[in-house]
């Protein structure tokens, strides 16, 4: 994996969980030792981390254990074996709802990418949407959209 091939979207999955097959893309860039913009060990990545008890080394170690997903699938469905579909669409939901608190400085940010990285999309308010515009991913239009991420004005 190089920085030239995007990585996937936080909604692909592998083993069911959100962000992981995003997160593997990121662990093969720098065990390649490609420098770019790969940010691995982000929050994202460690909501994921926390979520199947790893940390970002471990989760390395899964991803390079292979030359397709097959090591990371192992390793991710061994760590969630015990956990209920329900903890998990749980999982899945929080991660992929990751929007700023209103109120907090993290809005101001998110506010300041959208507009820099989001192509005028102005319903966007979670960082799982902001990345796959940026990205060049279709992201249907939003309808609830927050009083905290509309335009003023």
């Amino acid at each position: 994996m190089d920085t030239v091939t995007p990585l996937r979207s936080p909604r692909d999955m592998i083993s069911g969980l959100a962000m992981a097959a995003r997160t593997a893309d990121k662990a093969r860039v720098v065990a390649s030792g490609v420098v770019g913009k790969v940010d691995y060990n982000c929050s994202m990545d460690r909501q994921l981390f926390a979520f199947i008890g790893a940390d970002a080394t471990e989760y390395l170690n899964a991803v390079t254990s292979s030359a397709d997903d097959s090591g990371v699938a192992r390793f991710v469905s061994d760590r969630v074996a015990s956990k209920s579909d329900e903890a998990i669409s749980e999982y899945n939901d929080i991660l992929l709802g990751d929007a700023p608190t209103e109120g907090t400085e993290e809005v101001g940010w998110f506010l300041e990418a959208r507009e820099k990285r989001g192509r005028g999309r102005t319903d966007i308010f979670t960082w799982p949407d902001l990345i796959d515009v940026e990205e060049g991913r279709d992201v249907p239009l939003r309808a609830d959209t927050p009083e905290w991420a509309r335009p003023k004005g």
